[in-house]
């Protein structure tokens, strides 16, 4: 059997076709407790902790970017849009001189590589306008957060404050 060159060539590709492709680099392990998303989380959790302690609904909201579309519950109240709920934390934050609360614990958990799940417990106290300190109640925090372009922004937010 004689080839020319444009047999071999031919062959050539159909040897080439019939091998497997190269393998492709695995995707990098997903870790549900990755320490820099926690980090990131704690951070600006913290940020707003600070701002609500401060009675200022504005830096309360702010570092955690939260999404137009933003829910927010606590006790039988549903709030839906950032600003919906940014005005009832402004209009709550008016009737009080501060307020301080220290978390006791708190777990990240990512549930997918750009959504997490941040729930914490805390206590603390609030001061309304009248000087009056109210007794210590417990706080429980549920938020989800989503990854969009690289930024973590609040979807939404739960809150129970228990005696």
């Amino acid at each position: 059997m004689h080839f020319d060159s444009a047999g071999w060539f031919v062959a050539i590709l159909v040897l080439a076709s019939c091998t497997a492709p190269a393998p492709s680099a695995a995707p990098p392990a997903f870790d549900p407790a990755d320490p820099s998303v926690v980090a990131a989380l704690d951070s600006m959790v913290a940020l707003a902790r600070e701002g609500a302690d401060n009675v200022n609904a504005d830096a309360a909201l702010a570092p955690l970017t939260p999404e137009d579309g933003l829910t927010f519950l606590t006790g039988d109240v549903l709030l839906t849009g950032k600003d919906e709920v940014l005005r009832a934390f402004r209009e709550t934050y008016a009737q009080i001189q501060r307020q301080r609360h220290a978390p006791i614990t708190r777990q990240v958990r990512l549930l997918a590589p750009d959504v997490a799940l941040f729930v914490g417990l805390g206590r603390g106290t609030f001061q309304d306008s009248s000087g009056t300190i109210s007794d210590p109640v417990g706080l429980g925090t549920t938020a989800v957060f989503v990854r969009r372009d690289g930024v973590w922004r609040l979807v939404h937010f739960h809150q129970s404050v228990a005696p």
